[in-house]
């Protein structure tokens, strides 16, 4: 301990040694929550999704349709009455997943994404192909 150093000082150097340490510690935190905060972002904003006028049956059907008309086959098929999944495959090796949801007895929206990053041009077309079997 030097001369002019006194217990009081030392405490004040190790309570603004710890603050600093805590802040660093926090704001590390705070980055990495905003990272993954755009990172879930992103990820839904690569959604192309759509609130169809019609029931789950006939969302069903227009969505395995617009599937075949694109010529992407459904590997998984998963119907069901509030909800529904189907997977496809596109000719690059990409996973195509479609899911419905039942908003009411006559609205369902459908949710497309196409890869793992996402593609919005795709999943579009694979939606409006969807759409025109309304």
């Amino acid at each position: 301990m030097k001369k002019n150093d006194s217990p009081r000082l030392n405490l004040k150097k190790l309570l603004l040694a710890a603050f600093c340490a805590l802040s660093l510690t926090t704001l590390s935190g705070c980055i990495a929550a905003a990272a993954g905060g755009a990172a879930a972002a992103y990820y839904v904003t690569s959604d192309v999704d759509y609130v169809a006028p019609v029931k789950m049956d006939k969302a069903w059907e227009a969505t395995l349709a617009g599937l075949k008309d694109m010529n992407l086959l459904a590997e998984a098929k998963s119907p069901g009455e509030t909800t529904s999944k189907v997977e496809a495959l596109t000719g690059d090796d990409r996973r195509v997943r479609i899911s419905l949801k039942s908003e009411s007895a006559e609205v369902t929206a459908i949710y497309v994404r196409v890869g793992i990053k996402g593609d919005k041009v795709l999943s579009g077309q694979i939606m409006d192909k969807i759409k025109s079997r309304f």
